[in-house]
């Protein structure tokens, strides 16, 4: 179980990630959060499934894929109302593959959780009680909301 409370104090909401992103990174993740067509059909499967739930995403602006997933979660946070929190600024140890997020200003939660690659998105329940894991991209569906859908029905025995 997670203090969601104490994360909240170390993190940034995806708005407030992407409005204090700079340069190349920024507008590009703005202009993939603008042409991105949502899977309607995930979304409404979605409004019954995330109430009380908050993700918690482990990323940096220099990862393609973290890139790609943000602007997603943006979408949901602000047409859901997802709690997404952001710890924005992982830094690899290169010379240490047994602790390579250790690094400030990587968050502890990466040593603590298994981080092995970015971004990791975790889906935890109104207690801070762990229901999934998201790691790099959708193992299961096409896209990032999908996966939530087909991970959330999963987890309340809906599949």
């Amino acid at each position: 179980m997670v203090d969601l409370n104490e994360i909240r104090t170390r993190t940034q909401t995806c708005r407030e990630y992407l409005e204090n992103s700079k340069g190349e990174s920024k507008d590009e993740q703005m202009q993939t959060y603008s042409n991105y067509k949502l899977n309607e059909q995930a979304m409404k499967e979605l409004k019954g499934l995330m109430k009380g739930l908050t993700v918690v995403i482990l990323g940096a602006s220099w990862c393609k894929d973290c890139r790609d997933a943000i602007p997603v979660l943006l979408h949901l946070e602000e047409k859901l109302g997802l709690e997404v929190r952001v710890f924005g600024t992982m830094k690899v140890a290169a010379l240490d593959p047994d602790h390579q997020w250790r690094i400030p200003p990587s968050p502890p939660e990466a040593e603590d959780w298994g981080v092995k690659v970015i971004p990791w998105i975790e889906i935890f329940n109104e207690n801070g009680e762990r229901i999934d894991t998201i790691i790099e991209k959708p193992d299961f569906t096409p896209t990032l909301e999908e996966e939530f859908a087909f991970l959330l029905k999963k987890a309340s025995g809906r599949t």
